[in-house]
């Protein structure tokens, strides 16, 4: 996770053509080994630049001021990126081991999962400092905040649960069963649902954001990692690490509908249209873009070593 750009990384960045502006649809790739970010122009499906961020660089998320921010677990530190400049602009040091990570609306805070310190942050997101005591949350790995900036969801990876938290009062609400091993979140466009892709038993919770209850358990493939629905709500598309594939979850049934092969240990997902799902494959290095209506991979783009967390254009 700590290690600086290798040979075929730096190779890599001198053979992308010039950046061209960034764009609403666009997607942000992060490298952990090559401790890069890239925007990828989903609709063109090309590289449109690579953004250095140095060493192991793990979750990334909008904020709504054209900033990207950028957890490197093992350094201590936040990567604040201006997306239209295609740069890092600031540092935010963080005392502890950030993982996932959310933006408040207002884009004036964030909220971090530490699971070395066993908690949930809120910082402010000039300076990284603490707003407010942290949150308890023994295994935190991924987050997701609704659309108000009210509720935030925690997936608590060795207990089998999401923990939903009071973003404002910054107190826990309740908490949802789910399978083994609870990784990524998703909600769904209506924010009715809530999506958790189950690491160890390989099966996807339904959790109904209303009541906060189970709604749904859904088996998929072998040790499914990432999870995102697109936009119009009609699937559900989550990445199934080991057999190298994506399952195609139908919304309305809540069955699999079919699986698509894609690059190697795939793991975050981001579905950027109804037809263009992508999904980082961290071992072969590269992206596809899926079109889960029509059951297909439609292209698959070389990046720097470690593709890994994915977010959309801030």
């Amino acid at each position: 996770m700590g290690r600086r750009f290798a040979a075929p990384v730096v190779a890599l960045l001198a053979g992308t053509p010039a950046a061209a502006p960034a764009q609403a649809g666009d997607a942000y790739v992060v490298s952990q080994e090559g401790g890069v970010v890239t925007r990828i122009d989903v609709a063109a499906g090309r590289v449109a630049a690579m953004i250095p961020v140095g060493p192991g660089p793990a979750g990334i998320a909008p904020g709504p001021d054209g900033r990207l921010y950028v957890t490197h677990p093992d350094h201590r530190l936040i990567s604040v990126i201006d997306a239209a400049a295609g740069r890092v602009v600031a540092r935010l040091p963080h005392a502890g081991t950030p993982f996932g990570i959310a933006v408040a609306p207002a884009g004036d805070v964030l909220f971090v999962g530490d699971w070395v310190r066993h908690e949930v942050a809120r910082l402010d997101a000039r300076t990284g400092a603490p707003v407010g005591a942290p949150v308890p949350v023994q295994d935190p790995a991924g987050l997701v905040l609704d659309r108000a900036g009210g509720r935030l969801y925690v997936a608590e990876r060795e207990q089998r649960r999401v923990v939903v938290i009071d973003a404002r009062a910054l107190r826990v609400l309740g908490a949802v069963p789910t399978g083994e091993g609870p990784f990524a979140l998703a909600l769904s466009p209506d924010e009715t649902r809530l999506y958790v892709a189950n690491v160890r038993s390989r099966d996807l919770t339904v959790i109904d954001t209303g009541t906060l209850r189970p709604l749904a358990t859904v088996a998929v493939g072998p040790m499914p990692y990432g999870v995102a629905p697109t936009p119009d709500g009609r699937f559900v598309v989550v990445s199934n690490q080991q057999a190298g594939t994506v399952s195609i979850v139908d919304a309305a049934t809540l069955a699999v509908a079919g699986e698509v092969a894609v690059g190697r240990y795939p793991e975050g997902v981001l579905a950027v249209a109804a037809d263009r799902v992508a999904v980082a494959n961290w071992f072969s290095g590269d992206l596809s873009l899926v079109d889960p209506a029509a059951r297909r991979e439609v292209a698959r783009l070389g990046l720097a070593e470690g593709p890994r967390s994915l977010a959309g254009a801030p």
